[in-house]
């Protein structure tokens, strides 16, 4: 019954939206005839525009979520409102942005978590607000760049379900090489880095990693015109060897989808295994988006790919409509099949409302 009341709560954040969007009808505008006398506007420039040349606001996003969360037993783990804090920038050292720092502060305690509980719910209040990557980047020559310090994760077209969670943090160093004339390849990137930590977000503790290197991994990417786009790596965390390959597809003549994203693993040595997911979406209108689909994760992984996925064979799906340029609301809704082991997450569904502060400040004009 639990499930059945989601999935009809999905539903109506789902197609609500999308049906108060159809049944507004379009005004026809009739241009006029007539040469316009009223003068263009000249758009002032943005209050904090001197500080371009030194900074750049990548990202900056507000997100709060409901999520609720039933394991294999049948028993509710997650009944709570939580809330997320993320931002991304980089200071630049020359005007180009050849050479600069980079930095990425997140709310949340852990690598597969950025989320803040509210105390509305099951839980504790909680508030924190960590230093998660800090990394210098140098360009010395286009298409080549050196990084060093606390890094993101390098996916190439996979994602988080068969990957690593997007919360998750490196220590170490990377070398990409974008110059796709002479190597063939759209990017070939290696890194070196330490994997762990996973209780202690904050950079300010980690730093020490830099002397160790525990992951190690070699990726390739290639876009095939404007249809599609592969990529493969290899990684290598304490000892566990894994291949990943991803391939996206653009799908418009299909219709009834827009693109398909296939991914997948092998790991190869200790506990070998295989894994995978397939991911349709389709885009209805100018701020629906619809995507669901399959997929499955061996009950050995390590645990560090997208905590609403983990393990097990599951069905999702997700809905985001964009209600203006910083507002999105968005649903998550998985449930998981013919799993013959003890699951944390056999049931989750999420409902999330998203504001984006950059395009909020770029409106008013601030940056």
């Amino acid at each position: 019954m639990k499930f059945v009341f989601c999935a009809g709560l999905w539903l109506v954040f789902t197609l609500a939206p999308f049906v108060l969007a159809q049944g507004t009808a379009a005004v026809p505008i009739t241009p006029s005839t007539a040469p316009s006398t009223t003068p263009v506007p000249v758009r002032p420039q943005p209050v904090l525009a001197p500080l371009a040349r030194w900074f750049e606001v990548q990202t900056a996003t507000l997100t709060a979520r409901y999520r609720w969360v039933e394991n294999s037993a049948g028993m509710t783990t997650s009944n709570h409102v939580q809330y997320q804090d993320a931002f991304k920038g980089r200071l630049k050292f020359d005007a180009q942005g050849r050479y600069s720092l980079n930095v990425g502060v997140f709310s949340g305690a852990g690598f597969t978590q950025s989320w803040d509980d509210t105390g509305w719910g099951t839980g504790h209040a909680t508030s924190n607000l960590y230093l998660k990557q800090l990394y210098f980047s140098a360009q010395p020559v286009k298409g080549v760049e050196l990084q060093i310090g606390g890094l993101y994760f390098n996916r190439g077209e996979s994602t988080e379900f068969t990957s690593y969670d997007n919360d998750g943090y490196l220590v170490g160093e990377r070398l990409s090489l974008k110059r796709p004339r002479q190597l063939f390849f759209d990017e070939v990137a290696v890194t070196y880095a330490y994997l762990g930590d996973l209780a202690r977000a904050n950079l300010n503790k980690r730093y020490h990693r830099l002397k160790q290197s525990n992951y190690h991994q070699f990726l390739v990417s290639k876009r095939l015109g404007k249809r599609a786009a592969v990529s493969a790596d290899y990684s290598f965390h304490n000892g566990v060897e894994t291949l990943r390959e991803a391939l996206k597809l653009n799908t418009p003549e299909l219709k009834l989808l827009d693109a398909l994203r296939w991914e997948n693993y092998e790991r190869l040595d200790v506990n070998r295994a295989y894994g995978f997911a397939l991911t349709g979406e389709k885009k209805l209108g100018k701020g629906l988006t619809l995507s669901g689909g399959y997929g499955h994760i061996d009950r050995r992984y390590d645990g560090l790919n997208a905590d609403r996925f983990n393990r097990g064979h599951r069905l999702f799906t997700l809905a985001s409509y964009a209600l203006s340029p910083e507002f999105t609301v968005s649903t998550f809704l998985a449930r998981a099949v013919g799993n013959n082991y003890a699951l944390p997450n056999r049931t989750r569904f999420e409902v999330l409302c998203s504001f984006n502060l950059l395009k909020g400040l770029q409106r008013a004009g601030i940056l």
